[in-house]
């Protein structure tokens, strides 16, 4: 008898095409006994009747099914299935026997906590189906897949089932912590592979972008670089400042030359603001392909604003890459669509299915994406979102503005990067102008459940490696470009540095801590000439508009007030000769300060007004922003930045910076919501689920959050389009079809998301959100009722008392 996996593939086919492209990712054990098992329960007939379009029976399910048949293979073949699991002993087996069952039973669901690693439930409903109905497992594993065995048949008892199922946590967990990091990427990755496998071979897609586009890919990147760095060597005498750059990506590429000779996998490039660092990335990126083989790139940055100026400079040098983000669309699969809707075929269908898989997959030579893509991928739990995983091997990490990350996570991920770089042959360069210190620090663990040193056993010999002499550059002259002013007054209110501000005859760059903040002192100076409001009330493209405007005036030498928040703090090339800032951590002041005389192209030193911005009330802006631990970050500030330091003293300051929050910040925490969840506990008591809830953006932090679609006029109905393309989809047929539709509406997503902004609320507060047209909404998007509440100028106005940030 025939068994189908698909409409239009066999059972066995399948699970050989699935076993073969698996193999293309991994050679974890696991994955190949979850590949092999994973759809045996498909031979269940009311699947296979369902298949057929028949009505066949209420239990179709099929997951939990092919685990009874692992679990009864394993019973009666015990020997064959260790040597299947390459285990090492009988505690390697027992974790890796749950291994594949988590992979069976999930792999159309997310990997689960492993104290919950079945459902209880679906256990009972699989149970009762196969008490009484006789599924031939045995002898398809044997005729259909020519795999010799010991015949089995499942013969159900509970307890003997759980007993030889369940992961108990008094008894497997210290199986699982003799090597809990192995076991957690092991099974990560292994899933991941998994369902990576399963979603190309279900749509028979054998386009592997990445492995075809390498090598020409590389070819490229070294010509146009090659190109790049001849202009910078052989053009008129350049700038000092442009020779040290040029000086730095020399030395960080002859090291990393040298260091590739041993077993370091993990970077790191600390060089001032403005120091040229893309090109040295790329060049070290280069250098390190040109050693290794053909790794691919995936450049991940924490803002899309800085993606954008990434993207731009690639596009100059004609280098191929894909963007990955929630904004900017893949220009092939807008291709592909726009061949569908002129020649309707099912080849043309299957290019759209393949770039968006790709796109969802990383399947490319060359991703630039954002930090929540990057770092949530590598501790995720979700089906959706490890479906990139696969191809974070074989890869270079280029990861600029290292100090976005929240402080407690800055050395687990480079620990996290550093064993998977090793287990994936993958290599990473972390780079910012404020680098952490990534070394553990020296102090007892009481729990050793979050203690690093248990977790991390290899970390403390193969610490990052820095590319460059820091101090050289730092303290060298060109780079002592600005010098710091405390304003000395306790009761600095916005009369008082509006006053300040008037004072100066230059352009000034004022960043303040809250949005009310901005538009309170735009309001008291929007009378004057060129003055631009900046913060995230406004459209993503009419902020853009906003930071061309600013550069325009500055390159006429006319002078121009640019206030805005932190938006514009790191990544962001524009250069005042005065920068003005509210109290903030270190990291962030000299962020804001490397906005200030960055080109070194004026005759004077600039100036950093350094204050703490009070309310009526007595209460400072930055204790709305900056609180608990962060706090602590300003405190700092306001007893180690003295009046007149300059830039090149800065480098000893933000070392003992990043020592303190080493030593007293714990590693791996994240909140959510109100919880605390330690990351390194997380690994070692096997939880998936509870790992997986990370987000590098807590929505619950700062109030509710709404997105407003901003209409261009009264006439633009682009949302309500999209609303009919979503009401289209539900009637839609086929899996082409409709996955051809979702696709459609991704890509209208993406175009709608230059004009969507995000608007924070304290409800409890009785903050009252704008009105909105839409009755029904659809991806939580709202569309601006009134018009009126939105312009060029002030962005969403809302009224002040209605703010949060």
């Amino acid at each position: 008898m025939n068994y189908w996996s698909h409409i239009d593939k066999l059972l066995e086919v399948h699970i050989c095409g699935v076993i073969e492209k698996s193999r293309k990712y991994t050679s974890l054990s696991i994955t190949e006994a979850a590949a092999l098992f994973h759809d045996f329960g498909k031979i269940n007939p009311n699947f296979q009747k369902k298949l057929a379009g028949v009505n066949g029976g209420r239990y179709s399910n099929h997951s939990y099914l092919s685990v009874f048949a692992f679990v009864y293979f394993a019973k009666t073949n015990g020997e064959a299935c260790r040597q299947l699991l390459k285990a090492e002993n009988t505690s390697d087996y027992k974790i890796k026997f749950r291994q594949v069952i988590a992979l069976i039973a999930h792999h159309h669901g997310d990997l689960p906590n492993f104290v919950d690693l079945l459902n209880l439930e679906e256990i009972t409903n699989a149970a009762m189906f196969v008490e009484k109905n006789e599924l031939p497992f045995s002898s398809f594993l044997s005729k259909q897949l020519s795999i010799k065995h010991n015949l089995f048949s499942i013969d159900y008892d509970e307890f003997d089932f759980q007993n030889s199922s369940r992961f108990v946590k008094h008894l497997h967990l210290k199986f699982w912590r003799v090597n809990a990091l192995q076991y957690f990427m092991d099974t990560q990755f292994g899933f991941a592979s998994l369902i990576h496998a399963d979603k190309r071979d279900a749509g028979n897609n054998v386009w592997y972008q990445f492995e075809d586009r390498i090598p020409q890919a590389i070819e490229d990147m070294d010509l146009a670089l090659a190109r790049k760095f001849q202009l910078f060597d052989q053009g008129p005498v350049s700038s000092d400042l442009n020779r040290l750059r040029t000086a730095i990506r020399v030395e960080a590429t002859k090291n990393i030359s040298r260091h590739l000779l041993s077993s370091g996998r993990v970077f790191t490039i600390t060089a001032p603001t403005g120091a040229g660092k893309t090109y040295t990335l790329l060049s070290v990126a280069k250098e390190i392909q040109r050693q290794k083989g053909p790794l691919g790139i995936i450049y991940a940055l924490p803002f899309l604003s800085i993606t954008e100026q990434v993207q731009r400079i690639l596009d100059e040098d004609g280098i191929d890459y894909l963007p990955v983000n929630s904004k900017v669309n893949n220009q092939e699969l807008v291709t592909a669509l726009e061949l569908y809707e002129v020649n309707p075929t099912l080849e043309n269908l299957q290019k759209i299915l393949q770039q968006d898989f790709a796109e969802h997959s990383f399947d490319h030579p060359f991703i630039i994406t954002t930090f929540v893509q990057f770092f949530e991928t590598l501790v995720s739990n979700k089906n959706a979102t490890l479906l990139k995983l696969p191809n974070f091997s074989n890869r270079i990490f280029l990861i600029d503005e290292l100090q976005a990350l929240p402080p407690r996570l800055y050395i687990f991920f480079s620990a996290w990067l550093e064993a998977f770089c090793r287990k994936n042959n993958s290599y990473v360069i972390l780079s910012t102008a404020t680098m952490p210190k990534l070394d553990f620090p020296v102090k007892d663990y009481t729990d050793e459940s979050v203690d690093p040193y248990l977790l991390f056993k290899e970390y403390s010999d193969n610490q990052p490696i820095e590319l460059i002499t820091p101090e050289r550059y730092f303290s060298d002259k060109t780079f002592n470009r600005y010098k710091i002013h405390l304003v000395d007054n306790d009761k600095f209110m916005l009369q008082d540095l509006v006053d300040h501000v008037l004072s100066q005859t230059k352009s000034c760059l004022v960043i303040l801590n809250t949005i009310g903040d901005t538009k309170e002192l735009y309001e008291k100076l929007e009378e004057l000439s060129h003055v631009i409001l900046l913060n995230t009330h406004f459209t993503p493209s009419d902020r853009s508009e906003k930071i061309k405007m600013a550069k325009a005036f500055l390159n006429a030498n006319e002078k121009v007030i640019l206030i805005s928040t932190q938006l514009i703090e790191a990544g962001v090339d524009i250069d005042f000769p005065v920068v003005y800032r509210d109290l903030c951590p270190l990291p962030s002041l000299i962020q804001s300060a490397g906005r200030c005389n960055r080109n070194n192209t004026f005759p004077e030193m600039g100036d950093v007004y350094f204050f703490q911005l009070k309310k009526e009330q007595g209460k400072a802006s930055s204790e709305v922003i900056y609180k608990g631990e962060a706090a602590e970050f300003l405190r700092f500030c306001k007893e180690y930045i003295t009046d007149g330091i300059e830039e090149n003293k800065l480098y000893a300051v933000q070392s003992d910076f990043f020592s303190s929050i080493r030593d007293s910040l714990s590693i791996g925490d994240f909140k959510k919501g109100n919880k605390s969840i330690n990351m390194i506990e997380c690994v070692n008591n096997a939880e998936f689920e509870r790992l997986g809830e990370f987000q590098l953006i807590d929505n619950d932090l700062f109030g509710e959050q709404y997105k407003y679609y901003i209409p261009k006029d009264e006439n633009d109905f682009s949302c309500e389009e999209l609303a009919d393309l979503v009401i289209q989809s539900l009637s839609t047929t086929g899996f082409e079809e409709s996955r051809k539709v979702r696709i459609e509406i991704n890509n209208r997503l993406k175009e709608l998301s230059d004009r969507i902004i995000n608007v924070r609320l304290n409800l409890k507060k009785d903050q009252v959100a704008p009105a909105y047209r839409n009755e029904k909404t659809y991806f939580d998007i709202r569309v601006l009722s009134d018009l009126n509440n939105y312009s060029f100028e002030k962005g969403l106005e809302l009224g002040t008392n209605n703010l949060l940030l």
